[in-house]
């Protein structure tokens, strides 16, 4: 699963856990991507070898601030805290040991693991 297609699931998860249906964020979200990933496409094989430095731009840090901002908007208690450490500290490890762009990965299944984990527990 690409960045863009976890992000578009993330807004559908927020909308679901809202009691909302999110099955029209993730079907139109996912189209609305498609579309924008196509056009980034043919952007970045007539321009992409002048955008070799992406830090210049700050691009390299737009998913990571979106997906916090998703983080943000969660209901707080110890579970999220805990499955959010567990996904950042693995991800934080495996940035700096596993080979690049696995950190990803890593963070994603430490997270997910946790949040199996502690799905039962009630916590306020």
């Amino acid at each position: 699963m690409g960045l863009a297609q976890r992000a578009d699931w993330a807004v559908a998860v927020k909308e679901f856990s809202l009691s909302r249906s999110g099955l029209g964020a993730l079907f139109g979200g996912g189209l609305a991507l498609w579309l924008a990933w196509n056009l980034g496409t043919l952007v970045g094989v007539y321009v992409g070898q002048d955008l070799q430095d992406l830090h210049r731009f700050g691009l390299d840090m737009v998913m990571g601030c979106f997906l916090l901002s998703m983080v943000f908007e969660e209901k707080q208690n110890s579970n999220t805290l805990l499955i959010g450490l567990s996904a950042a500290g693995a991800s934080l490890l495996a940035y700096h040991f596993d080979p690049q762009n696995s950190h990803i990965i890593v963070g994603a299944i430490a997270g997910g693991i946790m949040g199996m984990l502690v799905r039962g527990r009630d916590v306020n």
